[in-house]
């Protein structure tokens, strides 16, 4: 659900007002509706000072080991230092590039004395450098002309032409190059002095890393300032400049301690709590199962403040689908134990991410037991006795294929139920009209169909019963969907629903179809696997053993990695796409930031 909110305007003596800020801020409750102001060039220095700050910290946050953390340096010399050794690193690391390039050029000629070659033409003679094909290379030329071959790679041949005063003509295809003015060595020499330099960087980069906690702190002050000042211009000068008007929200469960706080100070104020349709600030309040799925529905986004917070109404679907895409016991137990381990020892901020993990990795495990598949084993074919008198409980493809249809055309028509509840909590009865008509003659329709079927009941379908719930229905579809608008323009608009709804629906259900696709994959990847591990393993008892432990691992881990992120998004896309379009969804709301200090990590 969205908490409640309450607006309130504040008004204070402009000598008092930068106290106030201070202390309101320190209480961190209040949401401040902020004027967009032009920065000045102090605000600028501060907010690139943040983001040179936020990029060293991105830059050598693995770099960082709690036990050998430090805050005694200055946090701006220390980020000097770090620029300064990163455009070093930056610059050594081109040079060690062009010296690489350099030194494959210069390879084929092999090592030799530059001050020789330079002597060899004080004497006179031309030293030429040529390169020519292995297959135009002529042999006999070379044997009759002062030419030495050097080398012959790649093929081509790398060779020497010396000549005086006249010149040698060459009969064949050549390409004429300058020799490096450095040897083989002295080049690798120049490499490895580089390489040396970048790792004394290293290290001292790995130093200053442990100084990241006194940046965070430079950086959160920053913070603080930056927004105090954007609170700050937010403010409405009123009685010549003499009384500051400031805006803000305020969730009523916090209420009381901005109340004891108004007091305490003796501030003046007004208050009223936010209409159904004002732009008040977004928080979700849900119970302990529902809480766990809001980082998803914040991925997309959330809603706004005069709609239903769909959370609680996608949460066990969301959890469903996860299972059905998986659909490995042997991954789900993986899961879930895997996230109780990390909960046990790791950080407190990632555990309410673990529970949503064991939630999901029990989901797998029952749609694991559910269609007999354990780490890629299908117990249906195993040859398993304890198992023979139920292997028929288990669903096979077909009935898989079945339930992912079933269970689409129900969050559809859920989604539809969240949709009327919705328009009537927005707009009032007259716009859920429409909406609750669609229910009425799909639900109506099915429940028509399934009487159809049972012989005892003799209930027709399309007989008078049905056609006057479907003539009921047609009628609230085709002429309250837009209440208050001309009757002829509600026809036409009904028409024009009645086609978006018929094909949408028929694409939204088939969409669900992914469920059961996304589920018979992972089998059969895991089933391959293990087929690879037993098949390709030699007869030799001990390797052959260790060579299939090896596949099983490597290869179950690639596919429960690629199943476990193909689960995640393919809910989401059914979420956000066909269930929030459904339910008639808005969004665009903008989340509760109330205005405190950041708190340095």
């Amino acid at each position: 659900m969205i908490v409640p909110m309450i607006k309130y305007g504040f008004l204070v003596y402009h000598r008092d007002f930068d106290l106030f800020l201070a202390k309101l801020q320190e209480l961190g409750v209040v949401d401040i509706v902020k004027q967009t102001h032009t920065p000045t060039e102090q605000e600028k220095g501060m907010l690139s000072l943040v983001n040179r700050y936020t990029a060293a910290i991105n830059a050598l946050g693995s770099r960082f080991d709690s036990d050998k953390s430090s805050e005694s340096a200055d946090a701006e010399v220390i980020l000097n230092e770090i620029e300064e050794l990163q455009k070093e690193e930056e610059q050594l690391e081109i040079s060690i590039r062009k010296a690489q390039k350099d030194l494959a050029d210069a390879r084929p000629w092999g090592e030799f004395n530059p001050d020789t070659i330079s002597a060899i033409e004080a004497q006179g003679i031309v030293m030429r450098f040529l390169i020519a094909s292995e297959k135009g290379f002529d042999q006999e030329w070379a044997a009759e002309n002062p030419v030495e071959i050097i080398n012959s790679e790649a093929g081509n041949v790398y060779f020497v032409l010396m000549q005086q005063s006249e010149a040698i003509e060459v009969p064949f295809d050549v390409q004429e190059v300058k020799l490096p003015s450095f040897s083989f060595n002295q080049k690798e020499d120049e490499i490895n002095s580089f390489r040396d330099k970048l790792k004394s960087i290293d290290n001292r980069l790995t130093e200053l890393a442990q100084q990241i906690p006194a940046m965070q702190t430079a950086k959160d002050i920053l913070m603080n300032k930056l927004e105090f000042i954007a609170v700050q211009s937010s403010a409405d000068k009123q009685a010549e400049d003499t009384l500051m008007v400031l805006q803000g929200w305020i969730p009523v469960t916090k209420n009381n301690n901005l109340l004891e706080f108004l007091d305490k100070e003796n501030v003046a104020y007004v208050s009223e709590k936010a209409k159904l349709h004002d732009d008040a600030p977004i928080l979700l309040k849900n119970n302990k199962f529902a809480k766990l799925f809001e980082p998803i529905g914040n991925l997309f986004t959330s809603p706004i403040y005069s709609e239903l917070d769909l959370t609680p109404f996608f949460a066990p679907f969301f959890m469903m689908f996860f299972g059905f895409c998986l659909g490995d016991a042997g991954y789900g137990l993986i899961l879930l134990l895997g996230a109780t381990a990390y909960k046990l020892k790791g950080k407190a901020k990632m555990r309410p991410i673990m529970t949503l993990v064991q939630w999901l990795g029990l989901s797998t495990v029952i749609f694991g037991i559910l269609t007999g598949t354990i780490f890629g084993v299908n117990l249906v074919e195993a040859e398993i006795a304890f198992l023979e008198n139920v292997k028929g409980y288990f669903l096979d493809n077909d009935n898989l294929f079945m339930l992912a249809l079933a269970v689409g055309a129900l969050q559809i028509l859920f989604g539809m139920f969240v949709k009327a509840a919705n328009q009537v909590k927005m707009w009032g009865w007259a716009h859920a009209i429409s909406t609750i008509s669609w229910i009425v003659l799909l639900l109506g329709s099915a429940i028509f169909y399934g009487l159809s079927q049972l012989e005892e009941m003799n209930i027709e379908l399309m007989g008078t019963a049905h056609t006057a719930l479907m003539a009921i229905a047609g009628i609230g579809i085709l002429f309250f969907n837009t209440p208050g608008k001309n009757p002829f323009i509600n026809l036409g608009l009904g028409l024009w629903n009645i086609y978006n709804m018929v094909t949408g629906l028929f694409g939204d259900v088939l969409s669900y179809i992914r469920l059961f696709a996304l589920g018979l994959s992972s089998a059969i990847l895991g089933s391959v696997f293990n087929s690879l591990a037993f098949g390709l393993s030699p007869d030799i008892p001990i390797v052959g053993a260790i060579v299939t432990i090896l596949i099983l691992v490597i290869g179950h881990s690639i596919n429960l990695f690629m199943s476990a992120l193909g689960s995640l998004v393919h809910p989401m896309r059914l979420t956000f796409v066909e269930f929030y379009k459904n339910a008639g969804f808005t969004g665009g709301g903008k989340n509760y930031q109330p205005f405190k200090k950041q708190e340095a990590n």
